[in-house]
């Protein structure tokens, strides 16, 4: 019998039909769910198992930021300020008097010197002096100024019209020489004096030996609770300790306050340059030396051992890491940081432990004798250190809880945009690097002779840096009213008029196009059906309740 073709199709249509539903109902005598149901199965345990990976990531890093932040706070020192301020109003008031370099020895006379020595206490009847008050200076030697070939030798205009001239300061061009008294030559080693004596160069510490000066010098030490300290003073005034080969004279000491038990480390620099006019300068670390006798001592201790805890494990989490993923571990952002923060935090401990040798070394001399100098330098070096690593940990770690608020769109698309406009404001960023050397070298060579603030390169860089910030002193183009005024007025013009918008144009460019081309990020759906499970939790418990 003929059966037509439409006919035959819609037959074979409805046995397929048919054929499907008696397998779901097979399926469904056996137990196995629709395809649907699967999906939506697989699709529930995926944001069940996100859900577990949030909670966890956020509780674990959210303990870690609180010791870092617990550990930072405890390390800071509350009344810092307040003493290292009335140290400076009590000795440091009349500094400013020392114009020449033989002034130090009159400011150390009338100032120094009896505010430390009135009836065991300091002039602010608080606090004592630790040891004794130190006395270093550095020094050129003389070179002899000569002509040849009709020439002024070292291009020395002035030299013509002194037998010797004594050069600026340089770590390799220091004097290093041991002499006698009044700095005369030792002719051989037979006859050199005592090696504490003033006249002899020794190595020391200083809190300046990571400036321009070196750390070694020629150092002399007076008590001022001795009744023969004026007489050791005077004795170093009469045989010219101090004299023209001067470049830089260092005053140390350290003063103890028991009452809020902390150490001031007193360290005053007067450089002596070749030009002639002394510039001081001071330096008041504030120091606690009497660890884990108070209860924060004992929240610190608690928050290093967990912190410790803490790190052994982000160690073995950033190995894993990069054992896995090798090169493809250094891009990811977050997982940059928390290399970061490991190699942060090993620095830490290696300067903590260094820190506890550097006190009980400390303390323990000062035991033994405790009249003579005490060098507590290296010490607040590595104080400074451990303040400054455990500053940028706390930082990179508030910084890194970004990641928490990463199902925000909000916080994706600057993610986005900054990961796409790098290259363009690299190279454009170049450019106004390269605007602004060209002032700065401009300023220092046109004004650098009469402005403080161009007196060097360093400094020309900095003004030109706060004119960007609008932080700017019209008072230094007086004296060069046309250049001046010209000068600034094109770096308003060009830097912040023209290159500076260029810069938030090529911002604004790419965070449109990223906001065009934007699609929510997967972490979305994990952040909401947690939030969803949460208020439905708290809701049925509520209910429950009442």
């Amino acid at each position: 019998m003929f059966v037509p073709k439409g006919m035959r199709r819609a037959r074979k249509a409805q046995r397929a039909h048919a054929e499907a539903q008696v397998r779901e109902e097979k399926k469904a005598q056996v137990g196995i769910p629709p395809r649907k149901d699967v999906d939506v199965a697989r699709r529930l345990t995926l944001k069940e198992a996100g859900l577990y990976h949030l909670v966890l990531e956020t509780g674990r890093y959210m303990v870690f930021v609180l010791l870092v932040l617990g550990i930072a706070h405890t390390m800071a020192v509350p009344n810092a300020y307040h003493l290292s301020n009335n140290v400076e109003n009590t000795f440091l008031s009349k500094l400013d008097k020392i114009n020449v370099s033989v002034d130090v020895y009159d400011w150390m006379e009338n100032e120094l010197l009896p505010k430390l020595s009135a009836d065991g206490y300091s002039a602010d009847g608080q606090s004592i002096l630790v040891g004794s008050v130190r006395l270093r200076q550095v020094r050129v030697p003389l070179y002899t100024c000569a002509f040849h070939g009709g020439r002024i030798s070292s291009a020395r205009l002035l030299s013509m019209y002194f037998d010797l001239c004594a050069e600026d300061y340089t770590r390799g061009g220091a004097a290093r020489g041991h002499y006698r008294p009044g700095w005369a030559k030792l002719s051989n080693m037979t006859g050199l004096p005592n090696m504490s004596s003033p006249w002899i160069y020794r190595q020391t510490d200083s809190i300046w030996s990571l400036s321009h000066y070196d750390s070694g010098g020629y150092v002399a030490d007076i008590d001022p609770r001795s009744p023969k300290h004026n007489e050791h003073l005077s004795e170093l005034r009469n045989m010219s300790w101090i004299d023209r080969q001067t470049r830089a004279i260092f005053v140390d000491f350290t003063l103890y306050n028991a009452n809020v038990d902390l150490f001031c480390v007193i360290s005053i620099l007067v450089e002596t340059p070749a030009t002639g006019r002394a510039r001081a300068q001071f330096d008041l670390p504030v120091l606690r030396l009497h660890l884990y006798n108070q209860t924060t001592d004992t929240v610190l201790l608690v928050f290093l051992i967990g912190y410790v805890a803490f790190l052994a494990y982000f160690i073995y989490y950033a190995a894993h890491g990069i054992l896995k993923d090798r090169m493809k571990y250094l891009k990811d952002v977050w997982k940059v940081l928390d290399l970061i923060i490991v190699t942060l935090s090993l620095i830490a401990v290696a300067a903590f432990g260094a820190l506890m040798m550097l006190i009980e070394t400390t303390l323990k001399n000062y035991r033994e004798n405790s009249t003579s100098f005490l060098n507590i330098a290296p010490v607040v070096l590595v104080d400074r250190t451990l303040l400054s690593v455990v500053s940028i940990l706390a930082f990179i770690g508030c910084c890194r809880c970004c990641k928490l608020l990463r199902g925000n769109n909000s916080l994706s698309l600057m993610r986005s945009t900054f990961g796409h406009v790098i290259k363009p404001m690299f190279s454009h960023g170049v450019v106004i690097v390269i605007v602004m050397l060209a002032y700065g070298m401009m300023g220092n060579i046109s004004f650098g002779c009469d402005v403080e603030s161009y007196s060097t390169i360093y400094n020309a860089l900095l003004t030109v840096t706060n004119f960007v910030i609008g932080s700017y002193q019209l008072d230094d183009y007086v004296m060069f009213p046309t250049l001046g005024t010209m000068f600034f007025i094109s770096f308003i013009l060009s830097m912040n008029f023209v290159l500076l918008n260029f810069f938030a144009t090529i911002m604004m460019d790419v965070f449109f196009v990223e906001k065009e081309t934007f699609e929510t990020p997967e972490d979305r759906e994990i952040v909401t059906y947690t939030i969803n499970r949460v208020l439905a939790r708290l809701l049925g418990w509520r209910g429950h309740r009442s």
